[in-house]
């Protein structure tokens, strides 16, 4: 590249505690610049903003409508006019902590190519020798993706640059004409799988994920809800269901789907996991109720 384009980097920020400050501090620290860092907070109770440089963008929203609401409230001042328009968008929770290099591995390797989306490696905060996890491939099960390298160490398996179905959501790069042209978040989702229905809607559309190797991330993980842990596993069930419903209407992959799901079930009954087996139940019928959110967004 003989110049560097500008990124504008969205970060997501409900109630991120200690890990706000510091997983911003990464990104400023960051070799490729120019990077303009918009914190987006959804509501945050805590005091988490309060220590941030000055100088960093906070946009405060009044109520916690959710991830992708949250992503969408900047990409929409961008669609208007409000913001100058980026090469890059790069998204990320407030508890990923960006290699210096990062973003300039990962340009390096989008620069010349058709408009895309591209994942970093990311490694895990508290045992940085272990993959958070490598990339997912779409199964269509009661979690709708298989992930690969989850928890496992890192090793040369784990070092090939690919192109995938769903990368981890926590940080994605992506051309600004992706969402131009896939379109905004679904906000129904509010949190969890907003990623893999964006980049579902993205692939379908001819835009292709990368997994990228040698750019690197840590992250801390499940910060919003590491004490409600079963906060997690209702939404993620809900949403499966939300987008089995919304994507595969009357298929043979149904039958598949259910099995599965209610495998789930039995073996947390089984397994004296009660609560566990009600927030899934509860969560699929939450997903069976909510209204499907049709056409572009």
């Amino acid at each position: 590249m003989a110049a560097h384009e500008d990124v504008l980097a969205i970060c997501v920020n409900w109630n991120g505690g200690n890990v706000l400050r510091p997983a911003v501090q990464a990104l400023l620290a960051s070799r490729y610049q120019p990077v303009h860092l918009v914190v987006v907070d959804n509501a945050s109770t805590d005091d988490s903003l309060e220590d941030l440089q000055p100088g960093i963008e906070i946009v405060r929203l009044k109520q916690n409508l959710g991830y992708g609401a949250a992503i969408n409230h900047v990409w929409r001042e961008v669609q208007a006019g409000k913001r100058p328009r980026p090469a890059y968008y790069l998204l990320l929770n407030n508890d990923l902590f960006a290699d210096p290099d990062m973003l300039t591995q990962m340009i390096s390797f989008a620069s010349g190519k058709e408009p895309g989306i591209y994942g970093p490696k990311i490694l895990q905060w508290h045992h940085p020798d272990r993959l958070d996890m490598a990339w997912g491939n779409l199964r269509w099960h009661h979690v709708l993706a298989d992930f690969e390298g989850k928890e496992s160490r890192d090793g040369p398996q784990w070092n090939q640059l690919r192109e995938v179905d769903v990368l981890q959501g926590s940080v994605l790069l992506m051309d600004a004409a992706v969402p131009e042209s896939v379109g905004l978040f679904d906000e129904s989702f509010f949190m969890y799988h907003e990623e893999l229905d964006f980049l579902y809607r993205a692939r379908r559309q001819g835009c292709r994920a990368y997994y990228c190797p040698f750019a690197k991330a840590l992250h801390w993980g499940a910060h919003g809800t590491q004490s409600q842990p079963l906060q997690k596993v209702f939404w993620t069930r809900r949403n499966a269901v939300y987008f089995m419903r919304k994507h595969r209407p009357g298929t043979a992959r149904w039958p598949y789907f259910l099995l599965t799901l209610g495998g789930s079930i039995l073996y947390n009954l089984l397994t004296l996991k009660g609560e566990r087996a009600k927030a899934i139940i509860s969560g699929a019928k939450a997903g069976f109720r909510m209204p499907v959110r049709e056409g572009r967004i």
